[in-house]
């Protein structure tokens, strides 16, 4: 188990191009940190910079307090389980497993019994004279898993390792990734362009935009209170609804000739992105604070998705409810939208008010 820390670390292309501009980034002893973003974000960038399959052009890295950033793979006492696999073909279940520690020459009768205890732990015992192929996917990924744990790092790095399987199983395999972690204690980045396995996984997520850390704290701390509003939309799902907006003498006025106008106890006056979560979005049988248009209705059984317009407001806004619901297509639906439910963002600077 290890600490790591990136200290203005950054990835400068030679073509000029900044992947990474510069992150500060204190990974605690046995804490599972998650990467997030959408694509092109600088995600993986970053975990193969701690890696060292990527060279670092700024700042330090440092793992236990030593400065890694000439080391080689190899002396990183790292393990990094990929999107792919990466299982050799022609090799058992516990040839790949072994593989790395045979590499390093540690005895066979040592790797033989690290080999079935991790197998164990992973429910593989049972396959461990199969070749890849014979495997589905989730079993491939356990196997690439049960590579990483045998050699027992001091990190783990996970680059997306789920994305290749079906939904049911990505579940399935969140659970135990979580599991597995919390029993080990070992330090783990974990990449992923899935917000779900985010927010299910993490201790803390690091939210990335453009090889920036837009936000950094636990799952809970970013849905209640996003930074900016980028965070607030990749942050819930469905997304937050946001709006154009601005505040006026206690007032928040939305849409194409104020067409709709809230009470507000705001002190802020300008132009602002006005957020509220689709779950805290209440109907109403009376006239409410503004009325919605519904477009398209989603049901998912537990809940109802409703996608609607508002007139005079160009954003669409989405509607949570639980249960089943059925509302008629081109229906109107009277809304509140609770204060202590809003979050309002400076226009101009995009930080949260």
């Amino acid at each position: 188990m290890a600490a790591v820390v990136l200290n203005k670390v950054g990835k400068k292309y030679p073509n000029g191009f900044h992947a990474i501009p510069s992150i500060d980034l204190d990974i605690k002893d046995g804490e599972f940190i998650v990467l997030v973003g959408p694509s092109g974000c600088g995600k993986s960038t970053l975990l193969r910079m701690v890696a060292g399959l990527e060279t670092i052009s700024d700042g330090e890295l440092s793992i236990n307090g030593t400065r890694m950033n000439e080391r080689e793979p190899a002396e990183r006492d790292i393990a990094m389980v990929f999107q792919s696999y990466a299982l050799y073909p022609h090799m058992s279940v516990a040839g790949n497993m072994g593989y790395g520690l045979k590499n390093r020459g540690v005895d066979k009768e040592v790797i033989e019994q690290k080999v079935n205890d991790v197998a164990a732990m992973l429910d593989l015992s049972h396959l461990l004279d199969r070749k890849p192929k014979q495997l589905s996917g989730g079993q491939r990924q356990r196997v690439a898993m049960g590579r990483a744990m045998v050699r027992d790092p001091q990190v783990f790095l996970f680059d997306e390792p789920l994305s290749n399987l079906d939904a049911k199983l990505r579940v399935q395999m969140r659970v135990e990734i979580r599991q597995l972690q919390r029993k080990l204690g070992t330090t783990t980045l974990y990449v992923t362009h899935d917000q779900v396995e985010a927010m299910t996984l993490a201790d803390r997520l690091v939210v990335l935009n453009q090889g920036h850390a837009e936000q950094v704290g636990s799952p809970l701390d970013l849905y209640e209170r996003p930074a900016t509003p980028f965070v607030a939309a990749f942050i819930g799902s469905p997304a937050m609804n946001l709006f154009s907006a601005h505040l006026q003498q206690n007032k928040l006025i939305l849409g194409q000739n104020e067409s709709i106008m809230l009470e507000c106890d705001h002190s802020f006056e300008g132009q602002v992105v006005w957020g509220i979560r689709p779950e805290h979005l209440e109907v109403t049988e009376t006239e409410g604070d503004f009325k919605m248009r519904v477009k398209a209705v989603e049901s998912l059984g537990a809940e109802t998705l409703i996608y609607g317009a508002i007139e005079g407001v160009n954003e669409e806004v989405v509607l949570r409810l639980s249960g089943p619901h059925q509302p008629e297509i081109n229906s109107n639906i009277e809304l509140n939208a609770p204060q202590d439910k809003w979050h309002l963002f400076d226009a101009n600077t995009q930080q949260r008010l």
